[in-house]
Parts: C-alpha cells; sequence; structure tokens
C-alpha cells in the first residue's frame, strides 16, 4: 500500500471499526476474537475506499493497541505524524495524542457517530452517521467521481 510518510490521502479507522452490530463473527471465537473479527472486517472499508482514492490506511493508538492492525499504521503523537492534502477519519474520537499527529492535515473529514467526538472540532468537515454505513456511500460516490 502507499506509505503513511508520503500519502497525499490517508484513510484512518479508530476502535469505531470494531462496532457493527450486524456482522455475525464465525463460531468458536471469544469475546475478545469476536472483537478483533469485527474490527478486521471494519478495517477492509477503510481499506476499500483507502483503495479508490490512492490512500494510505492510517489508524488511531487505541486501534493499535487493541490488536486490530500494525503498528506501522498507527497515526498520533506515538506513531507517525502525517500531514496530507486529506485525512479521512473512520470511527476516531478524536483522543489529544491522535490529534497531534493529524491536525496538521489540509483538509479533515470526520465519520462518527457521536456528535460531541473531539475530532469534529479539527475537522473541515463532519458527518455524523454511522461509518458501516456512510464509508461504503463514500467509496461509491468517490469511485464514480474518479472514474468519469
Amino acid at each position: 500500500g502507499v506509505s503513511l510518510n508520503d500519502a497525499a490521502v490517508i484513510v484512518s479507522g479508530g476502535r469505531g471499526v470494531s462496532n457493527n452490530p450486524r456482522l455475525t463473527p464465525p463460531d468458536g471465537l471469544g469475546e475478545t476474537e469476536q472483537e478483533k473479527w469485527r474490527a478486521q472486517e471494519g478495517f477492509k472499508l477503510v481499506g476499500g475506499l483507502a483503495q479508490v482514492l490512492g490512500a494510505a490506511v492510517g489508524a488511531s493508538r487505541a486501534a493499535v493497541d487493541a490488536g486490530y492492525i500494525p503498528y506501522a499504521h498507527q497515526v498520533g503523537q506515538t506513531g507517525k505524524v502525517v500531514s496530507p492534502d486529506l485525512y479521512i477519519a473512520c470511527g476516531i474520537s478524536g483522543a489529544i495524542q491522535h490529534l497531534a499527529g493529524m491536525k496538521t492535515s489540509k483538509v479533515i473529514l470526520a465519520v462518527n457517530k457521536d456528535p460531541e467526538a473531539p475530532i469534529f472540532k479539527v475537522a473541515n468537515y463532519g458527518i455524523v452517521g454511522d461509518l458501516f454505513e456512510v464509508v461504503p456511500l463514500l467509496e461509491k460516490e468517490f469511485q464514480a467521481l474518479l472514474s468519469d
């Protein structure tokens, strides 16, 4: 994939990527494994949008610490500090450590179901909604725009 350091566009996921109640994990998984399975499915959405945009995939520290995605994707004070042209935050609440790593992005789009999420204070554009509904719509719209 595209390197976080060089990316003009970054699509990042946070702990929210594991919160899709419509997914049924395979039988035989413990609670922690079910959460990770849901998160991997959520990061597939993040990755799909990133692929359409030719973007890098980033993540919050919470997502990395929970084992959803490798550390190499971590954006923030204890990860990579990035400044892309476009930063799309999906299911990221906006902890101060994460904001420190991406707040110099030229344009920030946040997707979060919590209208009070701190990420909206730094975002240029915000969508209050379920990332599992919004991200596929964004991917479809960007795909249509970019194929014209």
